[in-house]
């Protein structure tokens, strides 16, 4: 029978999380990841800027190398979703029970790595482009572009500056606002203007391509516009419900706040990755927060005469 006790119940199997399984169970801790097996992650994503691989790696590759990591040192993983998760103070130490449809678990100690949900309205079918000609992240992605026919989708300031800083890469870029009304301020507007970059006030309703190639944003009224890449801007929303409901303190857009170690405004309850904004969203990020969580975790669970 499983164990249902642990140091740490980490919430969250992607890089953060797994980064975060690594290093306490190297501190010996027993150490229980709960993960639903999606996320960022589970793209067609080659990632050509994580520090080691020349040639890059697929998204799904790493992550499989990490859980592999973590189980090496001991650090056991449940594909499971979790319901909720109750503080309780038990004599002179606090407790977390974690409910899953499966199982209740107990925790000293909650590392939360829940990353974001994207927002890819207008494009019910995008799963088979995602990571391969579909993008989010000019960070990770915007050498992909190059030379390309690509279609920026967002209708903010922040959408009009990444578009711009797209034309290091690519002369023949369109951006869709996605909307019949234009939220972009004059300032960006002139911007766009004064790079040529053409600006289309429609709502999209798809995307057509094969084989992971897309091939052209479809618009309202079956107008397609050429292009070779997508990018979204869309924005995302943080998976961060389950911290607030343990009075985890989340910033106005609903991330969760941290300190510089990752630690929460809830003693022995800890954040890391997309979910927080403390950092870029970066998988070598989320890995720098999950290892920083699981050392702050590990320090909290020390007997007072094992800290300075």
């Amino acid at each position: 029978m499983m164990t249902t006790s642990f140091d740490t119940v980490i919430i969250g199997g992607g890089p953060a999380g797994l980064s975060a399984a690594i290093y306490l169970a190297r501190f010996r801790r027993s150490v229980l990841i709960l993960d639903q097996g999606s996320g960022r992650w589970d793209t067609a994503e080659v990632n050509e800027n994580y520090f080691g691989f020349p040639e890059g790696i697929h998204t799904r590759q790493l992550r499989e190398l990490g859980l592999q990591q973590a189980q090496k040192f001991g650090a056991l993983c449940q594909e499971e979703s979790v319901s909720m998760i109750r503080r309780e103070h038990l004599q002179d130490e606090t407790q977390f029970r974690v409910q899953t449809a499966a199982q209740t678990y107990s925790a000293r100690t909650i590392i939360i790595a829940t990353g974001v949900r994207d927002h890819y309205f207008g494009l019910p079918e995008h799963q088979d482009f995602l990571g391969a000609s579909l993008f989010w992240c000019i960070t990770c992605d915007g050498p992909k572009t190059t030379d390309k026919k690509v279609v920026m989708i967002g209708n903010n300031d922040e959408v009009a500056c990444t578009a711009l800083q797209l034309l290091r890469y690519t002369k023949e870029l369109t951006l869709v606002t996605n909307s019949t009304e234009l939220n972009i301020s004059a300032k960006w507007q002139e911007r766009l203007n004064k790079f040529n970059v053409p600006v289309v006030v429609k709502t999209v309703i798809g995307l057509e391509g094969a084989n992971h190639h897309v091939r052209a944003v479809v618009l309202e009224e079956g107008q397609e516009i050429p292009a070779e890449v997508v990018f979204n801007g869309q924005g995302a929303q943080p998976n961060s419900e389950l911290a607030m409901s343990l009075g985890v303190a989340v910033d106005e857009k609903q991330y969760i706040l941290t300190s510089d170690e990752q630690r929460t405004n809830i003693p022995f309850v800890y954040a890391a990755g997309d979910v927080t904004r403390l950092f870029s969203h970066q998988i070598v990020t989320a890995a720098h927060e999950g290892s920083m969580a699981a050392q702050a975790a590990n320090y909290d669970m020390y007997l007072p005469e094992q800290r300075l």
